[in-house]
């Protein structure tokens, strides 16, 4: 019964083994399942990233086109500016020619009172058109500063495209900067647009008032040159009247084209609002990512020490291990010496068990001999009792001396056997005592050494159960060490992508802070494998150990046979446990080549 429930606990710790096994088994597709999803996580950064870099040349190229609208809206101000020019030169010829028609009129009409005060008209009419004159110049010096101020944001614009490449941040800020000062300009240039519509509105209301008042004085000196005989005179400020018509029609026109170029730089100026709005949220971008690069800068110096810090702690961890594991292998050892020789003893005393109870069963046997040899003499007695007694009643006197005879013989006879049947009483009670007394001490050296192949039952379970942690232990440092490189990879990503926007210093201040990472990731791996494979001559010693101590005591095979296959169980697992360590450190070596690779060819680039 013991044997079935030391085999029946023994296949139990079978089948926890087997789930143990399928539990690791299931944690290792459960790692490369997280590693495959880690690939694609990484290709689709790489992904994003190629796309955010098309996106800023597409925005690059978008600013050149509109550099190249202001350009053309520089070109069309200029002709405008010339065209301003000749409507000023024309005004200013038109003054001479009002200035000498008010010569003319002054020294023809000089005694006359209306014409004294048509002249004073006049001469209010001139100084309006001098300061329309005035502020038309005005004006064009404002364009002419606003055209300077344009070419230089244009050429600012320029040298900002040109340095781009190397520089983007200065480059988006200066562009900030540039747009900021052309909105201001264009701003101002709206204002003072609008007071000149309104000036110049004024004045067309002025003009046509004057217009009218001519009219009417035109008309009086006709009716009076009609009266007067001065016609000459009449036709020739008439000429003068339809040339400042034509000069009112003129400045209307000039008023609907200033009112379509207010629109225009109203509409440039909402536009322009927007690119100022999608600028100050590409500095804010900019300001996020250096803020975000000194954040990451920050956590991989963190990381770095605290890598540092759990190798220490594996050390430490793996050399308590080796401790511990010498001295699970040492009590081992003497447990199976101490085994083996309780094995033997109790073959011993079951030897000497099985002769004293053939003894006793020869005793017994001899006894149920006696026993019928009694019954039969006692059949005999009586048969002898029954002859005599029917011998006596038939001659009782002749055979006295017979009878006495007989009665002496029979009597000593009996009490022989009777002296004889007590010997082999006595003799079976003392032989039961002994087989009684033997029996009990070979059971209880039975018992204890079944008690000390049940401890020893007990401290397998209990080495076994502690390798099992052993082994939990070394999974569970292997999947944090395996965590961190995976981190510390995915940091690597993200600073690449940020060392591709940010100066050549940058990207070089940040590349030696990663380079330690396969250096540790190899070393962990190599000295976790270096523990499996420690663990795993441990354990096929103390097989070997087993299987001595299985030859000199054949009671134990179930034991070694159980002992050897959980060894080989384990070392399959080391085994497999070691390739997958294996790959994944040539994987993380690869993949930090890589990043490094890209980094370095990144710098030649930003250098050149």
């Amino acid at each position: 019964k013991q044997l079935e429930e030391m085999q029946a606990g023994k296949k139990d710790l079978v089948i926890k083994y087997e789930g143990q096994l399928k539990h690791v088994k299931e944690e290792l597709s459960k790692l490369q399942r997280s590693y495959e999803k880690l690939q694609r996580k990484q290709l689709k950064e790489a992904r994003e990233g190629a796309r955010s870099r098309e996106e800023d040349k597409s925005e690059a190229t978008r600013l050149n086109s509109k550099l190249e609208e202001f350009c053309l809206r520089s070109a069309e101000w200029e002709q405008q500016r010339l065209q301003y020019q000749r409507q000023v030169a024309s005004l200013e010829a038109q003054r001479k020619s009002l200035a000498e028609q008010y010569t003319l009129i002054q020294s023809q009409g000089t005694g006359r009172l209306q014409e004294q005060g048509e002249v004073q008209r006049l001469r209010a009419q001139l100084q309006r058109a001098q300061d329309s004159l005035h502020a038309q110049e005005l004006e064009l010096e404002r364009l002419r500063l606003l055209q300077e101020e344009l070419g230089d944001s244009h050429r600012e614009q320029q040298v900002s495209c040109s340095l781009a490449a190397n520089a983007p941040a200065q480059v988006l800020s200066e562009e900030r900067d540039e747009l900021r000062a052309t909105l201001d300009a264009q701003d101002q240039f709206v204002r003072s647009s609008g007071l000149q519509q309104q000036q110049l509105r004024s004045e067309v209301a002025q003009l046509n008032q004057t217009l009218q008042t001519k009219e009417h004085v035109i008309r009086s000196l006709e009716e009076c040159l009609a009266s007067r005989n001065a016609a000459p005179g009449l036709a020739s400020l008439r000429q003068e009247l339809e040339k400042v018509t034509s000069k009112l029609h003129c400045s209307q026109t000039c008023e609907k084209h200033l009112k379509t170029e207010f629109t225009r730089l109203r509409e440039k100026l909402e536009s322009m609002r927007k690119h100022k709005g999608e600028m100050s949220k590409r500095e804010q971008e900019c300001r996020q990512l250096k803020e975000e690069h000194t954040r990451a800068t920050v956590e991989v110096k963190r990381l770095r020490e605290e890598l540092q810090r759990a190798e220490q702690t594996r050390c430490g961890e793996v050399e308590g291990m080796r401790k511990e594991v010498s001295q699970l292998t040492n009590e081992l050892h003497q447990r199976d010496i101490t085994i083996a020789t309780l094995s033997g003893s109790a073959s011993s005393v079951e030897r000497q068990l099985r002769a004293e109870v053939e003894r006793a069963e020869r005793r017994a046997a001899e006894l149920k001999v006696t026993q019928v040899q009694l019954e039969t003499l006692k059949i005999e007695n009586q048969h002898l009792n029954d002859l005599l007694e029917r011998v006596e009643s038939r001659s009782p006197k002749r055979a006295d001396g017979e009878l006495a005879s007989l009665r002496d013989s029979y009597v000593s006879s009996l009490s022989t056997l009777e002296q004889e049947n007590q010997q082999l009483r006595q003799e079976l009670a003392e032989l039961r005592a002994h087989m009684e007394a033997s029996n009990q001490t070979w059971q209880d050296k039975y018992e204890r050494a079944l008690l000390q192949s049940q401890g020893k039952t007990v401290l397998y379970c209990r080495c076994a159960a502690e390798l099992q942690a052993m082994e939990t232990r070394m999974q569970e440092s292997t999947t944090r060490y395996e965590q961190q490189i995976q981190t510390l990879v995915k940091q690597l990503e993200t600073l690449s992508t940020c060392s591709a926007h940010l100066p050549d210093g940058q990207s070089q201040e940040s590349r030696p802070v990663i380079s330690p990472t396969p250096s540790s990731s190899s070393a962990s791996s190599s000295s976790s494998s270096n523990k499996a494979r420690r663990i795993a001559a441990l354990l096929s010693a103390a097989a070997n150990e087993e299987k001595a101590a299985a030859s000199v005591s054949p009671a134990g095979s179930v034991a070694t046979r159980f002992l050897e296959e959980e060894t080989l169980r384990s070392q399959e697992l080391l085994q497999r446990l070691d390739a997958h360590i294996q790959s994944m450190r040539h994987d993380n070596a690869k993949t930090v080549r890589k990043y490094l690779s890209k980094d370095n060819n990144n710098s030649p680039h930003s250098a050149h």
